[in-house]
């Protein structure tokens, strides 16, 4: 399957669980404080293990077209941890979360396993998710992680992924210093998930700062926005060592701010997505779901992102 209908199979997708949501006549606020007609949550596709690897395939299908060199494959922290993981299963590298600017690796996370019968896995975050989303894949069955606490901005959830009542779930707990296991399956639980078995360790003697000096290491993100956050990302790769000179992720919204971002870097950075706005546009117009003024409103947000608001009665939200 080539590249855009990979994009166009997971727009489709997006749209159809609400990883992609588009309100023209009451947009979101960002964390920027400016309302947007569009809001993106990659991580509920982790809940589908169909949806998974159809994301993996268009990473693949990048990395071979491009001829991308692979020593490890860097997961931002933290949605693109999940999908990092499942890239670096797939080429057989090693994992890498960077962490205050060290790198860490993770190391045979494709080698855990358990005799558990479940309906879904959860991990904590950052360390388990590689465990747990490879668990996952393996039994495929829906994934989750959960946070330590709720996010301060977006949709402001503690859970990622699509947790559902009467779901029983396996609990990964691999740690660093202090757990937080209480908590996560307190969250669970209230969602109405069972957790039906934990398995919790504290891995510090296993996840440990690794020298990645010329080493090609591409760096997997969910989403470039204004590419503010994935730009440090890569110059986190960068500064310890590695030659990170793409950046790959699931969705781009193609800003002007992003290309600026990603051409600041030195050198500059070549960036790649499965999902473009232009794909994701089309598939909104074949969805028949939208009217003809709400997709030239959408139209109107790709070309003037920052000044959408205000020209239709939406003026930025000062925070």
């Amino acid at each position: 399957m080539e590249l855009k209908d990979i994009g166009y199979q997971i727009a489709k997708k997006g749209l159809e669980i609400g990883a992609i949501k588009l309100q023209p006549s009451k947009p979101f606020i960002w964390a920027s404080g400016f309302q947007m007609p569009i809001y993106n949550d990659n991580r509920r596709l982790l809940a589908d293990a169909n949806n998974r690897k159809l994301v993996t395939e268009g990473f693949k299908e990048i990395l071979e077209s491009e001829k991308i060199p692979i020593n490890y494959i860097v997961g931002t922290s933290t949605a693109g941890i999940a999908p990092a993981t499942s890239v670096a299963n797939l080429y057989d590298v090693p994992l890498i979360i960077m962490k205050d600017n060290v790198p860490y690796i993770i190391e045979k996370h494709n080698e855990t396993s358990f005799d558990v019968e479940c309906d879904a896995v959860a991990s904590t975050c950052p360390w388990a998710i590689p465990y747990g989303v490879s668990i996952a894949n393996k039994k495929q069955v829906p994934f989750m992680y959960v946070r330590q606490k709720q996010k301060e901005h977006g949709l402001q959830q503690q859970i990622e992924g699509s947790p559902k009542e009467g779901q029983k779930v396996l609990l990964v707990n691999f740690y660093i210093g202090d757990s937080y296991l209480d908590n996560a399956v307190a969250a669970l639980e209230e969602k109405g998930v069972e957790v039906i078995e934990t398995f919790t360790h504290e891995i510090s003697d296993v996840v440990k700062p690794k020298i990645i000096s010329g080493k090609h290491a591409p760096v997997i993100e969910d989403l470039i926005s204004t590419g503010g956050s994935s730009a440090k990302e890569v110059q986190a790769a960068r500064d310890a060592g590695a030659k990170s000179d793409y950046c790959l992720s699931i969705f781009n919204y193609g800003l002007d701010k992003a290309v600026q971002a990603f051409g600041a870097l030195e050198p500059e950075c070549n960036v790649g997505s499965i999902l473009t706005y232009d794909i994701l546009m089309k598939a909104v117009a074949d969805s028949g779901k939208f009217t003809e003024e709400q997709l030239e409103m959408l139209k109107e947000w790709r070309a003037d992102p920052f000044g959408w608001g205000e020209k239709h009665g939406f003026p930025k939200v000062e925070k």
